[in-house]
């Protein structure tokens, strides 16, 4: 009922949107989160979403009417049937083109590969190793192309392995525990995902090897369970998924509203290396470097300082720093700086700790000097980086 003078307003039909994007993953779960978060923040959108595994095909339903989809583009299948449907669609994977009809808007891949590389770079590894993904047509592996290349740019070798495809875990094991036994040691490995992580891990267990002291390992993305199965919990590559769902979603609301898909694909920046047992150390031949690095670990969560270090090793201090700097190019306190600000990442990501819980597990004496910390080196403020997940 309206009043005279008055216009008859209508509520917007919601956007109906069809997520083609599998839930078996974490990964996949958070993407889908940030674009249930977008349509929570503007607006109405009914989704038409099935529970699908990894390596399941997914299409668009037949008897489905909408107006756009955010999915994976795994298969040409899916590809031509998007053409007929003649809908805008956004791709957040990796695979496929980006094109006008479906553009990406995905996490910077080669960012991931090049992060991977730096952060066992830090951790002084010579030697490095790196498991892909199964053999999938039109995937051109930019992450192991990068982590490849800024391994050799810094005149370290790379040995790159592509596990075997089909269902048997059993070769797979045997490739790995053969690929795995023949690298110089100690090796800093990237995996693709965090089902391989884990098979690499059993596989490094079953000869012996040490994770990670022997072999550290990294995955691209994090996968809770797999690394819950694991012998050692898998450090990962926060490839913001979150963030990338957001995005999807935003870019497909514009597209529905008239506007044009972007020339160049939208790459999502990782938010950098969380760490977890698997890759917990460096690899230093210096015994006073290397027991120092293990006095910081273990002391992460108190006030410690460069005295500390020396007096738990009967030290110099002109000595510590001189052994840090040709070791690790970098000092004893930069060290503790880094250590502590990672381990403030990791707790800002995986809880939902206040900021002042968290300078108190960090060795910060009060939240201000976390955050003035944590804004000097990232850029921004705690609570701004967890609100980008």
């Amino acid at each position: 009922m309206t009043s005279q003078g008055s216009s008859t307003t209508r509520a917007t039909p919601p956007r109906r949107v069809a997520l083609l994007v599998h839930t078996a993953s974490d990964w996949s779960r958070q993407v889908l989160r940030g674009v249930a978060n977008f349509a929570a923040e503007h607006g109405h959108w009914d989704f038409h979403v099935e529970p699908r595994g990894f390596y399941e095909n997914l299409s668009l339903p037949r008897d489905w009417s909408g107006d756009g989809v955010i999915l994976r583009l795994t298969h040409p299948g899916l590809t031509r049937a998007l053409r007929r449907a003649g809908l805008p669609a956004v791709n957040v994977s990796w695979l496929g083109r980006h094109t006008p009809d479906v553009p990406k808007v995905v996490s910077d891949e080669g960012a991931c590969g090049r992060l991977a590389a730096q952060h066992l770079l830090e951790k002084s590894f010579r030697s490095f190793g790196y498991v892909g993904p199964k053999r999938q047509h039109g995937y051109a592996d930019l992450l192991g192309r990068e982590f490849n290349r800024c391994a050799s740019e810094h005149g370290y070798p790379c040995s790159s392995v592509e596990p075997i495809g089909g269902d048997d875990l059993g070769r797979v094991q045997e490739q790995l525990r053969k690929w795995a036994r023949q690298l110089p040691k100690p090796v800093g490995v990237l995996v693709w995902n965090g089902a391989t992580g884990r098979e690499l891990t059993v596989a490094c267990a079953a000869m012996g090897l040490e994770v990670p002291e022997e072999v550290s390992v990294v995955c691209s993305e994090h996968d809770p369970l797999m690394s819950a199965m694991a012998p050692v919990p898998l450090s990962n590559i926060d490839q913001a998924p979150g963030r990338v769902g957001y995005e999807a979603a935003a870019l497909l609301d514009r597209m529905l509203s008239g506007d044009p898909a972007p020339h160049e694909p939208v790459l999502i920046p990782p938010l950098g290396v969380i760490h977890r047992q698997s890759s917990d150390t460096t690899a230093v031949e210096d015994p006073v470097v290397a027991t120092a690095l293990q006095f910081i670990r273990d002391h992460v969560r108190d006030p410690i300082n460069v005295v500390d270090i020396q007096k738990s090793l009967s030290v110099s201090r002109r000595v510590l720093e001189l052994r840090f700097v040709q070791v690790l190019d970098r000092t004893p306190a930069a060290e503790i700086r880094r250590a502590r600000l990672e381990r403030v990442r990791r707790l800002l990501i995986e809880t939902d700790l206040s900021v002042a819980a968290i300078a108190r597990q960090c060795g910060f004496n009060h939240a201000e000097v976390l955050s003035r910390a944590f804004r000097r080196e990232m850029g921004l403020s705690p609570s701004g980086f967890r609100a980008r997940r």
